[in-house]
């Protein structure tokens, strides 16, 4: 295996400079194009490998970041952790990925495990309406950001999507279309995100002078199951909605469930948007409006966040990520 002075020495040039740019911090060390790029050809074509063991005990570092996530089988989540493992490994960092299976015990236990691993920061989409065991890490120096889920009343950081204008524009997009028995099938009401995009809902109703009725206000989990439950049981109202509002991708699998089971059609019996766009949505037939989430995006910038400020480069900034809506064969058009 090639070692730093072994090319140093072939190229012509400081092992301090090889370093730098192995490290990527040519630029900032005003280490030309061209050097780089022979330094990192080179590299590449030898099969060079930094002894990151050796480097980590040097610099107090494992090069590892602890991702935590409520559910992996959940798309957005999946996607997400995908694309955060391959920010992270263009760091050279690793990920231990922890399932919180939406249990908070199950997640306080695991953060002590990972904290136990040494592991330089953390990334988590929380669950449950406390962050006191969150709080405790802070105060111990280890970074940590949230990703999706968040609490408002913390200081610690987020990066999550725009909840509330999503869930607005989706609720405003039926409302166009002359629905005005709009079912809101909702997760638990103690997380954060709940509440934004509950408040989205809520706003574009009254922004359209339609009453906000309490009966079409349903559901306490991000379940298929939820999805399934809470679908038959509106449809069952002496008024039924002539539209449901899936709030993630899990609870609209449980809607489609249920449509499915009932001898209902989409969008003749009932119209349907779900927030968060899984790509196999737009292949049924009729195909399903979406609000889109960009969780390619928020896993990117969470890696980068998180490594600068492990580096003490930079403190965390919280962001919240544009949506987009997504309108597609689900909705049908209600006569006036």
């Amino acid at each position: 295996m090639s070692t730093l002075k072994k090319i140093a020495e072939e190229l012509g040039i400081s092992v301090s400079t090889v370093s730098r740019i192995l490290n990527g911090k040519g630029k900032k060390s005003r280490i030309s194009d061209t050097t780089m790029a022979s330094v990192l050809k080179y590299a590449e074509e030898v099969g060079y490998s930094p002894n990151l063991i050796a480097k980590g005990l040097q610099a107090s570092q494992t090069f590892t970041i602890g991702l935590m996530v409520p559910d992996i089988a959940n798309p957005f989540f999946a996607t997400m952790a995908k694309n955060i493992e391959k920010w992270a490994s263009k760091a050279q960092y690793s990920i231990i990925l922890i399932d919180s299976n939406e249990d908070v015990e199950i997640e306080k236990k695991q953060l002590l495990n990972m904290m136990g691993r040494v592991v330089d920061g953390l990334i988590v989409a929380p669950v449950g309406d406390s962050y006191e065991h969150f709080a405790k890490i802070v105060k111990k120096n280890v970074p940590l950001i949230f990703v999706d889920r968040y609490f408002t009343d913390s200081t610690i950081p987020y990066i999550t999507s725009d909840n509330y204008k999503g869930s607005y524009d989706a609720t405003q997009a039926l409302i166009t279309c002359g629905h005005v028995r709009i079912c809101l099938i909702s997760g638990s009401s103690t997380n954060e995100l709940v509440k934004e995009r509950t408040k989205g809902y809520f706003d574009a109703l009254r922004n359209s002078d339609i009453d906000v009725s309490e009966e079409l206000l349903i559901g306490n989990s991000f379940s298929i199951q939820n999805g399934f439950e809470s679908t038959k049981t509106v449809l069952q109202l002496e008024s039924p909605p002539t539209a449901i509002f899936a709030m993630n991708n899990l609870i609209g699998f449980g809607v489609l469930k249920a449509i499915k089971e009932l001898g209902l059609k989409i969008p003749d019996d009932i119209s349907l948007i779900i927030f968060d766009n899984n790509p196999y949505l737009a292949l049924l037939n009729p195909s399903i409006s979406t609000v889109k989430q960009d969780s390619k995006k928020i896993g990117e910038l969470a890696v980068k966040a998180i490594l600068k400020e492990i580096n003490q480069e930079l403190d965390i900034t919280s962001l919240k990520i544009p949506t987009e809506i997504i309108l597609r064969e689900s909705i049908s058009i209600q006569s006036k």
